[in-house]
């Protein structure tokens, strides 16, 4: 049988993706996923704001009371003997691409638009195969309206697709008043694929404590509901290619999220 198919302009011997996540920072483990029929790989993202709060983190403690204490500024290395920036991801793409013969898809959190397209850049140029954008805008302030979150995902993808070669493709939230027009406008602004969906962190409250913590719930097999319904309802209707992502379980559920589009 012929599961061969086309993702992002990508020829690949089945529709099998391991979506963004830990695993693939292991170079053995991105070995493993091929060995076990994987088609390619999204890596973990690399986030524009946890770069820049590491290197204010680090002027912070390397230059606190130096004014009082000159010998202080030899108790820490140069800050240029630090792997501050993107530098360790683009060398796990280099590393992942010459590890393996499938292909790369690259992923990133950007912060600022220039953030976009200059990590975009440097992630063309380490050798990913693609990029997905993991667009993780959280609405959070009432003066903004819904069109002005809608022109910020437009707009990165429009700025991001104009500066890169590679194709690129957006991992999407649910939670757009309109999710049939976002997606067929993030299609007009040049995004070859579409992943559904996104899922965004939900803290919790610990009662002895008294503090907000991060509580990481894995996804179940009942989350695959929403792509699937949406999957279903965007094919044909979009040029972008579909994938899914969340709940996915079983080779039933990849069987249901083909016939589904």
């Amino acid at each position: 049988m012929n599961i061969t198919t086309n993702y992002l302009g990508l020829d690949l011997r089945n529709p099998i993706v391991p979506s963004s996540g830990p695993i693939s920072e292991d170079l053995s483990k991105i070995k493993a996923m091929e060995d076990a029929g994987a088609a390619a790989v999204v890596l973990y993202s690399l986030f524009e704001e946890q770069i820049e709060n590491e290197s204010l983190e680090l002027h912070h403690r390397t230059t606190y009371h130096v004014e009082s204490y000159a010998e202080a500024l030899n108790y820490f290395p140069e800050p240029f003997e630090y792997r501050l920036g993107p530098d360790e991801y683009l060398e796990h793409i280099r590393k992942a691409k010459e590890s393996v013969g499938i292909p790369i898809i690259a992923s990133l959190n950007g912060k600022s638009l220039g953030g976009w397209i200059d990590y975009s850049k440097k992630i063309e140029q380490a050798g990913a195969d693609a990029l997905e954008l993991n667009i993780y805008l959280l609405a959070t302030n009432p003066s903004k309206p819904s069109s002005w979150i809608e022109k910020t995902y437009i707009d990165i993808v429009k700025e991001v697709k104009s500066s890169i070669s590679i194709p690129i493709a957006v991992k999407m939230h649910p939670f757009f008043s309109s999710v049939a027009w976002i997606a067929a406008e993030l299609d007009k602004a040049g995004a070859d694929g579409l992943s559904l969906f996104n899922r965004f962190y939900q803290p919790d409250i610990d009662l002895e404590s008294l503090e907000v913590v991060p509580n990481v719930i894995l996804s179940s097999p009942a989350s695959m509901r929403l792509p699937l319904r949406w999957i279903g309802i965007l094919y044909g209707k979009v040029k972008a290619d579909l994938a899914a992502t969340s709940g996915i379980y079983t080779e039933k559920d990849v069987i249901k999220m083909i016939m589904a589009g």
